[in-house]
């Protein structure tokens, strides 16, 4: 029987020292519970060598891509063409499943980037509460500037469109959530190889960031924004292998997600506390009727997986002399150079 799976982003904690024993402490009893009756049977960090750029693909994203039977590509996992086939049922975009002329799919979706000391930071594009008004108002002026470069933009939701072009088949590009409340240079289209080695389709792309930005500068819609909107991120990249749409999907916890882009360790506390009691308690529960169960935590730089398969005995008699230590669990180091 295949086990189920439940991942949760953003559910270890990068520590410095201190953090630990507040994460030792940690009001988990159902996490600990779990835990005691499972074992880690997997454990993936990222392979790089300059720690502030990490991958582009966070550790829960690749464990999800893996999951659905993706390759794990680097900054390709393509996010936007499942988007697109989920959408196509509703909408006239060209059908995903022709392999005559296979199209990439990117996620262009609307923010504010801030300047301040000659650094320029992502701001979290939902705080721009975006409405559909100004959604249609926006997409009509900067449609026809995509189109001419033979990128197809489609509406999606409101700051999020759908872009399809054959330029984005084999583009990696950064998660919004490497970038959200970072400097963005590191993170720009192309940005892990030199400068003179950028692609067509990078150069191609980051050109149309600036023209959009002169665009957004002056553009009436953002007249009485508190937050403007001055340019876009390109995220999501790749084409859908056909084979994944048959694959599961794992039950994906985002409740941890906004306490962790802002390095709020007490929110994430408490945001794990309702994870506790609403996610990993009935997992506890269907555990005492043997479902096969496995629980995939997620920092920024490692995943680990754990499987509900019975301890051996020698865990079962470690467990109850020297019970699980949350800090041993949740609690990762950073990166070191």
């Amino acid at each position: 029987m295949t086990s189920a799976l439940t991942l949760i982003p953003f559910s270890m904690w990068t520590t410095h020292g201190p953090e630990a024993s507040v994460l030792a402490k940690a009001d988990l009893p159902n996490l600990r519970a779990w835990l005691a009756k499972a074992r880690r049977v997997d454990v993936q960090v990222d392979d790089v060598q300059e720690p502030l750029l990490a991958t582009l693909s966070p550790p829960h994203e690749r464990a999800w891509a893996l999951s659905v039977g993706w390759p794990a590509t680097d900054g390709a996992l393509p996010w936007a063409a499942r988007a697109a086939a989920e959408h196509e049922a509703q909408t006239s975009l060209v059908s995903l499943t022709s392999t005559a002329s296979p199209s990439g799919w990117a996620f262009i979706t609307l923010c504010n980037w801030h300047v301040s000391n000659g650094q320029v930071t992502m701001g979290d594009p939902a705080y721009l509460q975006l409405d559909e008004a100004t959604d249609a108002i926006l997409f009509k002026a900067m449609q026809s500037f995509f189109a001419e470069d033979g990128i197809a933009l489609h509406p999606y939701k409101p700051g999020q469109w759908l872009a399809q072009s054959p330029l984005l088949v084999d583009l990696p590009t950064a998660s919004l959530d490497r970038v959200i409340g970072r400097n963005i240079d590191p993170w720009l289209v192309g940005c892990h190889v030199a400068a003179d080695a950028l692609s067509p389709a990078a150069k191609l792309l980051r050109r149309l960031q600036n023209e959009m930005q002169m665009l957004l500068y002056t553009h009436p819609a953002n007249e009485g924004r508190g937050l403007t909107i001055n340019s876009f991120w390109v995220h999501g990249t790749g084409a859908l292998p056909v084979s994944a749409l048959q694959q599961p999907e794992p039950t994906v916890i985002p409740t941890l997600r906004q306490s962790a882009l802002q390095q709020d360790l007490i929110g994430w506390l408490e945001a794990w506390q309702h994870v506790d009691a609403h996610v990993i308690a009935p997992m506890l529960a269907r555990l005492a009727t043997g479902e096969p169960q496995r629980l995939v935590l997620c920092g920024e730089h490692e995943f680990h997986v754990y499987d509900s398969a019975a301890p051996s005995f020698w865990q079962r008699v470690r467990t109850h002399f020297a019970p699980i230590s949350l800090d041993t669990v949740l609690a990762v180091a950073p990166l070191k150079d």
